[in-house]
């Protein structure tokens, strides 16, 4: 009687033992990720990297917030956003019209997959707000810095083309982050499968536990 005791004893520590873990691995995988952020304002008038002589001027004042994820987990996708925000408040009288402001913005996060990749062009008109966002999976564990670049674009007609004058610059850092060495998959599978174990441990160790009062 003794030994079966005993028996059920050790599979009850084990089945929670085996819980514990698998509620660690699994919270890990959702457990949701700092967030840093990054404002900048871009006010009206002449754009300092402008060329001299010329006439590229920012159309308005406008608001840059930058945010990211501090960490993702390894084969696990965070987002990054960028909100650009026309904080001009006079009217504009009737009659007249302001070019919208073309804006164009590129991400540079290598070795980290970037999705959209490459360089977004968009049009920012009078009191809108632009939002972008970029889907960053972590492909391998580590930490990698990364920048954004945001500039301008103006209608060159002796170039007869699109010339791009930069505004802002943000770095950025992430890093990949991993639970026993695995990914996010991985963890979440070892989660599931540590709470199979705890529920089969569980019931043996009750039936071994009913079998000690059957013969007692």
């Amino acid at each position: 009687m003794k030994r079966t005791s005993r028996r059920s004893q050790i599979l009850y520590i084990l089945s929670l033992a085996f819980l514990a873990f698998g509620l660690f691995n699994l919270a890990w995988g959702v457990w949701p990720s700092p967030t840093d952020a990054v404002q900048i304002t871009i006010p009206a008038g002449l754009l300092p990297a402008a060329p001299q002589g010329s006439a590229f001027t920012s159309q308005s004042d406008y608001a840059m917030n930058v945010s990211w994820p501090r960490w993702v987990r390894r084969g696990a996708s965070g987002t990054l956003h960028l909100v650009l925000t026309d904080l001009e408040r006079e009217p504009i009288t009737a009659g007249t019209t302001r070019q919208a402001q073309v804006v164009l913005v590129e991400p540079a996060l290598y070795p980290l997959e970037i999705d959209p990749m490459g360089s977004v062009q968009t049009a920012l008109g009078d009191d809108q707000e632009l939002l972008l966002a970029w889907e960053v999976t972590g492909g391998q564990q580590g930490s990698f810095p990364g920048k954004i670049f945001v500039s301008f674009g103006f209608y060159d007609e002796g170039a007869d083309g699109l010339v791009s004058i930069p505004v802002a610059v943000v770095d950025l850092h992430i890093q990949v982050v991993t639970l026993w060495g695995l990914g996010a998959g991985f963890a979440s599978g070892l989660g599931i499968v540590s709470l199979v174990l705890w529920g089969m441990l569980f019931v043996l160790g009750r039936l071994s536990a009913v079998r000690q009062g059957w013969t007692s």
